[in-house]
């Protein structure tokens, strides 16, 4: 067994694999996202890529602050995540693989409907990509949201939500 180091922003991701360079836990198998507090059960859940996506996929086409015209993205709706764990919290906080944190409303979900955007023009998000996860508003449809306060919302290499 031999060990691969990644390094993701500021952070280190130690991966086991074989003498033959194969990953230990396939890639599909890895979780990328865990949401974890005031969820059912209270018990953190972990999901995959494709466990994330079998909980319905969407479209939504916007501008980013970051990137230059229209994006297609495609993920899972916010709202649909947190149905499927029974959150129960009033507030998320979002954390990034470089440890970016931000605490938005749980009401974000339904009032303004952000994708947990797995995809860019039909393309699983790399993390230099800014993925495999990425917040996004629909800025380009919602004028009252296109501006700073929410882009910092958006945020991207999206691992891990916290709901209190």
């Amino acid at each position: 067994m031999i060990r691969r180091s990644v390094v993701l922003g500021s952070a280190a991701l130690f991966v086991a694999g074989t003498a033959s360079g194969q990953d230990a836990v396939a890639p599909d198998k890895r979780p990328i996202l865990t949401v974890a507090g005031n969820v059912r059960g209270d018990l953190p859940r972990d999901f995959t890529l494709a466990t994330l996506e079998a909980l319905g996929m969407e479209r939504l086409t916007t501008h980013t602050p970051w990137t230059s015209g229209p994006q297609n993205f495609s993920g899972v709706p916010l709202a649909r995540l947190l149905a499927s764990v029974a959150n129960r919290g009033a507030n998320l906080r979002l954390i990034a693989l470089n440890d970016y944190q931000i605490s938005i409303p749980a009401s974000d979900a339904s009032a303004y409907h952000p994708l947990l955007a797995t995809r860019l023009d039909g393309v699983p998000m790399r993390v230099r990509d800014k993925g495999p996860i990425w917040l996004v508003y629909p800025w380009s449809q919602r004028p009252e949201i296109d501006k700073p306060s929410y882009y910092e919302r958006g945020v991207w290499q999206l691992r891990r939500i916290e709901t209190y």
